[in-house]
């Protein structure tokens, strides 16, 4: 996934950002590889439920996921009985996760939104909150810059209720710095992607050149080429962060079945009360 002073957000040639540009525009190429992460969904989702109940959360209380992807999560979540609101930048994406729901059956406990993560309250219904928690998974902050996650943090405390919960589930910056690798592959389908990385540890980001291709036997057709700027945090910084929006960070894991985070664990799951 796309990374402690921060430079301007990375602009495409036009203009626009790097984001609009994976999820709006090649929007289909990333969602081969949501496609492929579906089936994780079933066991994250019985951790968070277990993480949520420990946390207080009610039987059926209403979770806000955002951004939802494909809704991997929250249709499994809405599967456990919550109700669950999605989400996300790309209408694909929600298109697709709203059939997903309907084919699971519960698409009156799983409804989705095309929103930007900036604007978050912008984009869930008055009537479907305030929510008992809220999630931001698959490392899904640190696309644009501090003052940015910053703010998009507060949109999230704006529509969780007093006492409740969000959850952060996020890649780990000593985890790079410790075992960081220059160059990823990865197939999904028909799909290929190639990473060319760059850690630039003056800005804390990840700088990425993500290439993506078509196998056509044995050759590979060019699709696109998109550069990432990721800003990518320690968990203390996460916690300041978590402060300074309006989040009182409660405990600290290093994934979802809460084991102790070190420089070992890939990822953080910082879980924060409002």
């Amino acid at each position: 996934m796309p990374a402690p002073h921060d430079g301007p957000p990375m602009a495409m040639a036009d203009g626009g950002h790097w984001t609009e540009e994976i999820f709006l525009r090649h929007a289909d190429l990333w969602l081969a590889v949501h496609e492929r992460a579906w089936a994780s969904g079933e066991e994250q989702a019985r951790d968070l439920h277990a993480i949520l109940d420990g946390l207080g959360v009610p039987a059926g209380g209403r979770i806000l996921d955002a951004p939802c992807g494909i809704g991997r999560h929250a249709t499994r979540l809405a599967e456990l009985g919550y109700r669950t609101t999605g989400v996300d930048l790309s209408p694909l994406f929600i298109e697709r996760a709203r059939r997903r729901a309907a084919e699971a059956g519960v698409a009156t406990r799983a409804s989705f939104h095309v929103g930007d993560l900036r604007t978050l309250p912008e984009a869930v219904p008055p009537t479907e909150r305030p929510f008992d928690a809220a999630l931001n998974l698959w490392t899904s902050l640190g696309y644009y810059d501090e003052a940015t996650d910053e703010r998009i943090l507060r949109g999230y405390r704006e529509v969780v209720r007093p006492g409740g919960v969000f959850l952060l589930y996020i890649v780990n910056r000593d985890f790079i710095v410790r075992r960081f690798e220059p160059h990823g592959y990865d197939a999904f389908g028909e799909i290929v992607h190639i990473e060319d990385r760059r850690l630039d540890l003056g800005a804390s980001r990840m700088r990425n050149d993500w290439r993506f291709f078509r196998k056509r036997g044995p050759d590979l057709d060019h699709l696109a080429t998109i550069r990432i700027a990721h800003r990518v945090y320690s968990l203390h910084e996460l916690v300041a962060l978590f402060a300074r929006s309006g989040w009182r960070a409660e405990a600290a894991y290093g994934g979802y079945r809460r084991d102790p985070p070190s420089t070992d664990s890939p990822t953080v799951l910082l879980v924060g009360r409002a």
